[in-house]
């Protein structure tokens, strides 16, 4: 159906509505306790400094950080600088921890806002458009994203916001929100550029889109300079990466669920898609299969970069969100059908149904550093497909940062996407041996002469983290050295250099 240029108001309380239960609802816990909605133990730590830091430099796209990697810094590139640029007014305002929880309740609600809206302009009646918020903008798949503390994903509604300008018929226009697309997920700006073909075919004037691409050419720039050394996955990490066909264990009845990957659709979702008999279907199909990560595709360029390929699934919530919506607009209770596949994905998807928190607090011993500290143990890259146990030290290694504000030698591997090589790497190579992770025999001593070339004030040993033994070697040598005991708490000493 095509878009008319009629004003379309009617079902907006329903859709508001579905926005906010979705949007606060599953965070309001959280938010009673005061705590970072997210688990601490994938990426909601890296995501939060990462939005402190990107406020921290000047206006505009940071591609570096001096607080990383010190003396020289480190490339990097922030997954969501739309987030960050958000972040600059109500940074100030609002402290670290509400901005981050306003950001991330802000995106729940806009993407089912949006997609809500996107479904009117395309001509569907206020019972279609409601599903498909329902489908698109409450689906488990961004609701993973929210749980793990993935910055970039929630921002689903820039994907809708654009479809919404197709839809409206503002083909030169829509190249704003396509370019927003582009920066608010890589993973997103694929997705856009699948379904753009896919709107070519049907109204060549889509191509207006296109100029996104010119418009986010300098994110991409920035990305690909910082991280100058990404490579192609193996094809079976990629393949784990990929969506699970199967039925699921429903998130309240699995436990503790940090890792939330999931392109779980739901039952009635494909039960009305399939009775709809639309060529929306047949359209979905081809992001479902890409989301598996297997096939002859992933040998061309550019494909065989793509690390997680379940995130294709944000196209299948598209197309099958039409579909839903050409069917619910026929039925009287196409509007209760919203509702039903709404709180479905909730209950029985594989992703926890209330959201997890963090504590946002520091140890009391984190005032006290006032210089350039290295943490041991440090971060620790692993393949791709390995769960990183040392990933649950990005509270200590880069949120406290943002409490005593001093940087780090540290270079982490951000998800292996490329880990930046500065002139101390062989340092921070030979110092990575004292670490449990690393190595399971205890060291036979301590590399000093490395230590002292970083040019670091501070040391701060995470004697719970190396283990007893080992970390009374350590800091038995330090303390040789002429490293003086500031102070120490249940876990941790600190250490100042003489």
């Amino acid at each position: 159906m095509a878009y008319n240029g009629e004003v379309r108001t009617s079902g907006w309380i329903s859709a508001w509505l579905l926005a906010l239960l979705w949007g606060v609802g599953p965070a309001v816990s959280v938010l009673l306790q005061g705590q970072l909605i997210g688990h601490p133990f994938t990426d909601l730590f890296p995501s939060v400094w990462g939005l402190w830091a990107f406020v921290q430099e000047q206006p505009g796209l940071p591609t570096e950080t001096m607080r990383l990697g010190f003396p020289d810094g480190m490339g990097y590139y922030y997954s969501s600088p739309i987030k960050g640029w958000l972040a600059w007014p109500l940074l100030p305002v609002l402290g670290l921890t509400w901005t981050w929880n306003t950001l991330l309740i802000g995106a729940r609600m806009g993407t089912v806002l949006c997609a809500f809206g996107a479904a009117r302009a395309w001509g569907f009646g206020k019972r279609g458009a409601l599903c498909a918020a329902a489908i698109y903008g409450c689906a488990p798949f961004f609701h993973g994203y929210a749980v793990e503390g993935i910055v970039e994903g929630t921002d689903g509604w820039t994907l809708a916001l654009w479809l919404w300008a197709l839809g409206a018929q503002r083909f030169r226009l829509s190249a704003l929100p396509f370019a927003l697309t582009i920066l608010s997920s890589w993973y997103l700006g694929m997705v856009g550029c699948l379904l753009l073909g896919l709107a070519v075919l049907r109204d060549r004037r889509a191509l207006w889109s296109a100029a996104g691409l010119v418009l986010a050419a300098p994110a991409i720039a920035g990305f690909l300079g910082a991280f100058p050394g990404t490579a192609p996955l193996d094809e079976t990490v990629r393949a784990m990466m990929g969506a699970s066909p199967g039925v699921p264990t429903p998130g309240w009845a699995a436990g503790l669920q940090p890792f939330a990957m999931t392109a779980y659709t739901g039952w009635l979702v494909l039960g009305v898609a399939v009775w709809s008999r639309t060529r929306w279907v047949l359209a979905a199909a081809i992001p479902a299969v890409l989301s598996l990560g297997i096939g002859p595709i992933y040998d061309l360029p550019l494909a065989e970069l793509v690390r997680f390929p379940y995130r294709w699934h944000a196209g299948t919530l598209v197309l099958l969100a039409a579909a839903v919506a050409t069917k619910a607009d026929t039925l009287r209770w196409g509007q209760a059908l919203a509702w039903a596949i709404a709180l479905e994905g909730w209950l029985l998807a594989p992703v926890e149904p209330v959201l997890p928190g963090s504590q946002p607090t520091a140890p009391e011993i984190v005032q006290q550093i006032d210089g350039p500290v290295l943490d041991l143990p440090g971060p620790v890259a692993m393949p791709p497909g390995e769960i990183n146990r040392s990933r649950r030290r990005a509270r200590y290694l880069m949120y406290e940062q943002t409490v005593h504000g001093q940087p780090s030698p540290w270079v982490p591997d951000f998800n292996s996407v490329g880990v930046a090589h500065t002139d101390q790497a062989t340092a921070l190579a030979d110092i990575a041996s004292l670490d449990p992770l690393v190595t399971a025999d205890e060291p036979e001593s301590v590399p000093l002469a490395a230590i002292e070339s970083l040019g670091i004030s501070m040391i701060q040993v995470h004697r719970r983290k190396l283990g007893k033994h080992r970390a009374a070697k350590i800091l038995k040598e330090l303390r040789g050295a002429g490293w003086s005991e500031v102070d120490r708490d249940s876990t941790r000493t600190l250490l100042r250099h003489p």
